[in-house]
């Protein structure tokens, strides 16, 4: 698995303390010199303060010392400034001590201070080094409030940098929490500011956190794109840490591209970063790049070099109580080692990781283990093992499944409350008006009934055109009800509109057997530099409306295209005895139709498409995620079996699984490819569909 490197904690709103937690020991000597003969006054405070700031990273405890002191003064002096500073500090080396309740407990402290002296700046910042604790402690409800109100804060003053530090921290949290959308609205509205203000560092830094949404909505590419921006922002800046925190990113986008020449760029990539974090003595950075390094030359098959960086990392790791950092580089070496055929060494690491994951709890890596351990076995003949492992994996996948559909509705209750707060203040907002002009409205209400008095002989005549206008209007509601409607069944299958419609939510549905379609265009990132966004999208357009009247046409179900691939599936919502079939022959009309438009774009220079296809039958989960932009999808492996199948396969070829064979072999002629590797799944059986196309 890759690794994200991390680096210091952005203080995008702090108050009265430095921007960056980093001792500068020349400063640290100077203030301790000068406070030998401070005397015990405000400026003494601030002196401690000050101080512990320079000291907070290299000498934490005594930095504490000298932030109680510091308090113990302040107060004596009724100093409250200084102490609500003082208190602030303490949480940030609390933080770093990972004492976080401590934390908490301090950051409260110095906000009830500042509310009291009502320094509105302060209290922003305290709000927004509590969300930082929350969203650590995976609290997101807190984080998400505590968010909010510095954001409202910082707004009410007008201070526009700071309105757009509240937004990126907005965005980093929802991107935490796994809500891609609103992190991408707040990240987004941070943007516009920091480039109207022409603001690099920040800029990177949104770029960044762009680039992280867009992998894990697993858009390498654009993730690739954006983190290449932050990594040119990062070297104009000349920030060396962030520029190997660049590096990784952007080696982590290209390593995740399914391609050996994308693989090479990653290698160098990770090499540039790893010499950066030879300088700085980031023992911890150093293990995540070995590691990276690794899966790397394991994507380019040379598993020599793979464990040679493998081992160092582990050299680094085995000192060190990091389990997950350790997990991780474990499982690493056994994937390399089973590459390698090596299966009783594969089988002791393996066994490694997967105990760090039941000790520490690591629910994805626990499931990863079953998973291993079954290929495993089943490598090594021992078949009653590998069954029972892949028993425990399909069942602990379903089970994580039902718990992440859960925390996913968690989350959107979360900002289900959030929302009905912010509604909450402005109605209270709308109260206070409300009461202000009540006194003006009797006044008003007076000369009212005087005008009303003159116009009572008009009422008839004005009623009959209202009841006129009502009715129009009422048909206009009816039509926009009936357009609202059409809308929505377009977007979800018809069954599922209803339900949604009836209930405002959607259950989950766990389907034994469907037929799901993958389709990718061959080189599509090249044809794309030679041609215009304009005409690029107006070619995928003409193509996905032609794949959409053919999925019509056989009773499929579209349920997305991401980039220029897209997707369908065939038994469901409504499950059909023919689905395999009929997804095949849809499948045969796409290629043909697909073929026939293309020879229209030879003559006329337009892009020149060809496309892969892959099918495959087994169980999938299917339901509707969003709360604002309904959208109806699946999971399950035969979900990650069928893109594989497309990867795996030719252009203007149709390739398919041994389940989908087993379903359509007496209906269609087909050749058996062998058992062919597939990414993650080991060899796969599979079988190209031999009819003209």
């Amino acid at each position: 698995m890759k690794v994200r490197i991390g680096i210091s904690l952005w203080c995008l709103l702090a108050i009265g303390s430095p921007a960056m937690l980093t001792a500068q020991s020349g400063l640290a000597d100077s203030l301790a010199k000068v406070l030998v003969t401070a005397p015990p006054d405000t400026h003494r405070v601030s002196l401690l303060v000050d101080y512990a700031w320079e000291i907070t990273d290299s000498e934490t405890e005594k930095a504490a010392a000298s932030l109680k002191e510091a308090i113990d003064l302040a107060q004596k002096l009724s100093f409250p400034k200084g102490e609500a500073a003082a208190w602030n500090a303490l949480g940030v080396t609390s933080e770093i001590q990972d004492s976080l309740t401590k934390a908490i407990e301090y950051y409260n402290k110095a906000l009830e201070i500042r509310k009291r002296i009502n320094e509105k700046l302060g209290i922003a910042s305290q709000h927004n080094n509590l969300g930082n604790v929350y969203e650590i402690l995976g609290d997101y409800e807190q984080s998400l409030m505590s968010r909010r109100e510095s954001l409202r804060i910082v707004e009410e003053l007008g201070d526009s940098i700071r309105i757009a530090r509240a937004h990126l921290n907005l965005g980093s949290l929802f991107e935490t929490m796994g809500l891609y959308p609103e992190a991408y609205e707040q990240t987004n509205a941070a943007r516009e500011i920091f480039e109207l203000k022409n603001d690099r560092e920040s800029l990177a830094r949104t770029f960044t956190t762009l680039g992280h949404i867009r992998f894990e909505l697993e858009m390498k590419g654009e993730a690739r794109r954006y983190y290449t921006k932050a990594l040119d922002l990062y070297k104009e800046l000349g920030d060396q840490e962030y520029i190997a925190s660049g590096l990784n990113d952007l080696g982590n986008a290209l390593d995740e591209m399914d391609d050996k020449d994308s693989s090479l760029l990653a290698v160098d990539m990770y090499l540039q970063a790893l010499e950066i974090r030879k300088e700085y003595e980031d023992e911890s950075g150093l293990a995540a790049i070995y590691n990276n390094l690794g899966i790397a030359y394991k994507h380019l098959d040379n598993f020599d070099e793979a464990m040679k960086y493998l081992d160092k990392a582990l050299e680094i790791l085995l000192p060190m109580d990091e389990p997950p950092r350790l997990m991780e580089v474990y499982n690493s070496i056994g994937d390399v080692i089973y590459g390698q055929k090596k299966y009783r060494e594969a089988l002791n690491y393996t066994k490694k990781y997967a105990a760090i994951a039941e000790q520490i709890g690591d629910e994805k890596y626990i499931q990863k283990s079953y998973k291993d351990f079954a290929k495993i076995y089943a490598a090594m003949g021992r078949w009653q093992e590998a069954y029972e492992y892949r028993k425990r994996y399909d069942e602990y996948r379903y089970e994580r499944l039902d718990e992440a559909r859960a925390r996913d509705f968690e989350r959107k209750e979360v900002l289900f409350n959030d929302g009905r707060r912010q509604r909450e203040i402005e109605q209270q907002k709308q109260a206070l008006q409300q009461a202000q002009t009540r006194a003006l409205g009797l006044i008003a209400g007076a000369i009212l009934l005087a005008i009303l008095a003159m116009l009572l002989y008009n009422r008839n005549r004005l009623r009959a055109r209202k009841n006129r206008e009502l009715a129009a209007k009422n048909i206009d509601i009816q039509r926009e009800r009936e357009r609202a409607d059409q809308l929505l069944t377009n977007i979800l299958p018809e069954k599922t509109a209803l339900e949604l419609k009836e209930r405002n939510r959607v259950q989950p549905v766990r389907y034994e057997s469907v037929t799901v379609l993958f389709s990718d265009f061959k080189n599509f990132t090249k044809i794309a530099e030679q041609f215009s966004p304009e005409e690029l999208v107006a070619e995928l357009d003409q193509c996905f409306r032609l794949f959409d009247s053919i999925v019509e046409k056989y009773g499929l179900e579209k349920i997305k295209t991401i980039g220029d691939a897209y997707m369908c599936a065939g038994g469901l919502p409504e499950p059909s005895e023919s689905h395999a079939i009929d997804t095949v022959k849809a499948a045969i009309d796409m290629q043909r139709e697909l073929k026939e438009l293309m020879k229209e774009n030879v003559a006329s220079a337009k892009p020149i498409f060809e496309m892969r296809i892959g099918i495959h039958t087994g169980p999938v989960v299917a339901g509707v995620v969003g709360s604002r932009k309904f959208a109806y999808d699946i999971w399950g492996d035969t979900v990650n079996t069928a893109a594989r199948l497309e990867q795996s396969g030719e252009a203007g070829k149709i390739n398919i699984s041994q389940t989908t064979w087993d379903a359509v072999h007496q209906e269609f002629e087909c050749s058996f490819r062998g058992n062919l590797p597939a990414k993650n799944k080991g060899e796969i059986a599979m079988y190209f569909i031999n009819v003209p196309m």
